[in-house]
Parts: C-alpha cells; sequence; structure tokens
C-alpha cells in the first residue's frame, strides 16, 4: 500500500470511528432519559407496574453504560487513525 493510500485509508477510518463514537454517546444519553422516565413512571405507577418500570429503568441504565463503553472504544480507534 503507498502511502497516500495508507494516509487516506487512516483518515477515512479515524473518521468512520468519530462517527461511530458519537452515535453512541447519542445511544447512551437517549437510554439515560429513558431510564429517567421509567423511574418516574415507577414512582406514579401502583404495585407489579412499578417494580416493571424499575426493572425497566436498569435495563435502559445498563444499555446507556453498554453505550458509554462503545462510544470510548471508537474514541480510542479515532485517536489512533
Amino acid at each position: 500500500m503507498k502511502t497516500n493510500e495508507r494516509d487516506s485509508y487512516q483518515a477515512e477510518y479515524a473518521a468512520t470511528a468519530g462517527q461511530q463514537a458519537a452515535f453512541f454517546r447519542e445511544q447512551a444519553e437517549r437510554h439515560r432519559l429513558q431510564a429517567e422516565q421509567a423511574r418516574v413512571f415507577a414512582e406514579l405507577s401502583p404495585g407489579e407496574e412499578s417494580q416493571e418500570q424499575n426493572r425497566r429503568a436498569e435495563r435502559l441504565e445498563t444499555l446507556g453504560r453498554h453505550d458509554d463503553t462503545m462510544a470510548a472504544a471508537f474514541e480510542a480507534r479515532a485517536r489512533r487513525g
């Protein structure tokens, strides 16, 4: 691979990784907001529904943490690119 091709590939790879990182950061924020909503609904809901909303909030928070992890991985790739 020629130097220009390698540089072009690395620039494209870094840009793509940066886009992926941004996507996962947006997803993490969306999941956090949804978790907050579920917590509010849990407070307003009776019994079983409240428990289900709390479980939903926990799942959404887990997804948000996963999204943060993925974003960090893509950000590292973008820096290496």
